[in-house]
């Protein structure tokens, strides 16, 4: 009978122990942070060059910051099918330039081959955000399963067709409609009609049937065209700045082009 009272003991004992272990355990576990403060904007970019086009990973912070040139410290690493961005922390300048504005900083990933990535986006080297980066010859979709700590407004960036010049011509005043009206035509006439998907390219976005271009002006009568151009870049650089030596009324105009010249 001692023997039985002695082993029963020594099994309650045990059972003790274990549960005790467990609970110290438990609590040494490393702690999974969620829903954390959104404190980043990540954004995606085309670069446009002559002869190539990069993808450009642009990070600026949600809370303005107290000179204009405050920058983000990151680290970037990449292989042929990953790519590993940490997101560390705002940093000051050494001679501030006055005024207000976010902090920012740009990634220059490269000229991508059309495949799929597998991406992590880390914050303060604690949280991590797993996805995929989509690259096509139509877009570039960034897919986050988490975005903890981070926004990312435009999951999808249209990549601009080949080929394409757009821009938009603005007036003021009503006596330069008619003068805004022929400029337009022959803006117009400098190519064939292009067709667009609906969505975001960067540099302008078609939404609604309706083209919008970037860094148009806010106010006045503003018309935007996109045509697909098969001539020679010298001949637009010429209509404009004819254009600006002939007229000195209220129209102005841009004209971009998928070579990242502008006019």
């Amino acid at each position: 009978m001692k023997h039985l009272v002695t082993l029963r003991w020594f099994l309650i004992a045990l059972i003790a122990f274990s549960t005790n272990a467990c609970k110290l355990e438990s609590i040494q576990d490393p702690i999974v942070v969620t829903n954390i403060d959104k404190e980043f904007y990540v954004n995606l970019w085309e670069e446009l060059y002559p002869d190539t086009r990069n993808l450009r990973i642009d990070i600026q912070s949600l809370k303005n910051q107290d000179c204009l040139n405050y920058t983000i410290a990151y680290d970037w690493e990449s292989t042929d099918k990953k790519f590993d961005l940490s997101i560390n922390h705002i940093v000051p300048p050494g001679d501030c330039v006055p005024g207000v504005a976010p902090a920012h900083t740009e990634i220059s990933v490269g000229d991508l081959e059309s495949k799929l990535y597998n991406m992590n986006i880390v914050l303060d080297e604690t949280v991590i955000n797993e996805g995929q980066l989509i690259v096509n010859s139509q877009f570039y979709t960034l897919q986050m399963e988490t975005e903890e700590g981070i926004i990312i407004p435009e999951k999808t960036l249209r990549r601009v067709p080949n080929n394409s010049v757009w821009g938009f011509v603005a007036y003021q005043n009503t006596a330069d409609q008619m003068i805004a009206s022929r400029l337009l035509s022959d803006l117009e006439g400098q190519g064939e009609s292009l067709s667009l998907r609906e969505g975001k390219y960067g540099y302008f976005s078609f939404l609604d049937n309706k083209l919008l271009v970037s860094g148009a002006p806010a106010a006045g009568q503003v018309s935007s065209f996109i045509v697909n151009f098969a001539g020679d870049e010298k001949r637009l650089e010429e209509l404009a700045a004819n254009f600006r030596d002939t007229h000195t009324g209220s129209v102005s105009l841009k004209i971009f082009t998928a070579t990242g010249s502008v006019y």
